[in-house]
């Protein structure tokens, strides 16, 4: 397989740009693409930073490249060197079911991949999904493990806003009360635990005791709580690729709940290990107790969890803990939407790197225009429409360098399960030959 510094030197300049940081060392770097030329050709190799922590927006429209470019990124954590690849873990929260084939090869694009002097390529994945659901995908020859999360990290008014109701309401605050009464007892409890101790509270009525219980039976429903919970180990490794699948649940309210928990639960152990790394420096402590290692979290289809004119379960540790204090702590994080103007403003606002695909719709280009920087030379607008309308072109603007850039995405070496499907015999779908 061609190595990281020489897969890009097929017919085009040894000359490489590297965004995200202030050198243009290659040490530590994600080969993403070529610069687009005026005539459509394709120039200089153009990579980014993986060694410092970034906060990226992907946006563009249906179908023109905004999970494959995602996919990309993943790829290239993945052959980055070992001594480099070993401190950091990448964690997608897929709500579209479509990564767990990072695990396949890319065979639908050989010439391609070729023309690029590339090759088809596997990744290590492990696919979680809400235990109950485990069954059905293992009955489509996907392999997947099973994740779960603790009942009691959720407390009595994050359950009211997971259901929708009025913390005010008498059946809200029944689970307020009942939920405080489980924590102060101080261990792991269970749905079926709430549900008991709802049957118990004397100082309510029937009718919300029914409605309370009739909210808890629907969040086992979901399959996502447990007493114990998965260890945040399990799911965050410095090895292959964790991806929590999370398009059976239906109800993106307990999909933020997940986003929520998870994100919050990293930002805390990431915290504990710079605290460690740290005292490693000033020769404080020898041993290595490092923790989790940096963490690069991909989330697709991103206005679900952290919209404009709402907030969800997963809007403050997203928009607080992850894009606004992630840095010192060590956390990237990666979002993607065909809808900038239904994501909030923050998301725009605090990346330093936004790759943006093809967009025609006026108030998703106004969003972007809203907190377009100064160094731009040109508007969103104006610059969008050079990307013409081939698949796989983005503009990226890299606020660290405050420059911005056309580049021409490379393709995917594991096979993208994001294509949408044609109504034509498989072999024809397949080689694309119609």
């Amino acid at each position: 397989m061609p190595t990281v510094t020489n897969y890009f030197d097929q017919g085009v300049s040894r000359h490489q740009y590297v965004l995200g940081r202030d050198s243009q060392s290659k040490t530590g770097i994600l080969q993403i693409g070529r610069y687009l030329a005026i005539d459509r050709s394709s120039g200089a190799r153009v990579a980014l930073d993986a060694l410092r922590p970034h906060a990226l927006l992907i946006c563009g429209k249906r179908g023109y490249g905004k999970s494959y470019t995602m996919g990309i990124l993943i790829e290239e954590i993945e052959r980055l060197p070992e001594s480099i690849r070993q401190n950091i873990a990448s964690v997608v929260i897929d709500t579209m079911g479509i990564f767990w084939t990072l695990g396949k090869k890319n065979t639908a694009q050989n010439q391609n991949l070729s023309d690029w002097g590339l090759e088809p390529d596997k990744f290590d994945v492990t696919v979680f999904v809400p235990q109950d659901k485990v069954g059905e995908y293992r009955q489509r020859n996907i392999d997947v493990a099973s994740f779960s999360i603790r009942t009691s990290h959720m407390d009595g008014y994050q359950w009211c806003k997971l259901f929708g109701i009025d913390e005010t309401s008498p059946a809200g605050t029944l689970l307020i009360r009942v939920v405080h009464d489980l924590h102060k007892s101080e261990h792991d409890f269970s749905i079926e635990e709430i549900i008991e101790n709802i049957h118990q509270d004397k100082r309510c009525t029937s009718n919300a005791r029914d409605a309370a219980e009739n909210y808890m039976i629907s969040a086992i429903s979901w399959g996502i709580f447990s007493r114990k919970g998965t260890d945040i180990s399990e799911l965050v490794k410095n090895e292959g690729v964790s991806v929590i699948d999370v398009s059976t649940v239906k109800n993106n309210s307990a999909r933020a709940a997940i986003v929520r928990i998870i994100g919050l639960e990293i930002y805390q152990r990431r915290l504990d290990a710079r605290r460690m790394h740290e005292k490693r420096m000033m020769n404080e402590i020898t041993e290595d107790i490092s923790g989790i290692p940096m963490v690069w979290m991909f989330i697709d289809e991103a206005h679900l969890f952290i919209p404009a004119d709402s907030r969800t379960l997963a809007s403050d540790v997203l928009i607080n803990e992850w894009l606004r204090q992630g840095r010192q702590p060590g956390l990237s994080i990666v979002f993607a939407t065909q809808r900038p103007s239904a994501i909030d403003p923050d998301v725009i606002s605090q990346s330093d790197l936004v790759i943006c695909h093809r967009l025609t719709a006026g108030d998703d280009i106004k969003a972007l225009e809203s907190t377009r920087p100064t160094y731009m030379k040109e508007g969103f607008s104006d610059s969008i429409k050079k990307l013409g309308q081939s698949r796989g072109v983005g503009l990226i603007v890299d606020d660290t360098s405050e420059t911005t850039h056309v580049v021409r995405m490379r393709p995917r070496l594991s096979w993208h399960g994001g294509d949408e499907p044609l109504a034509l015999p498989l072999e024809k779908a397949r080689t694309g030959d119609w």
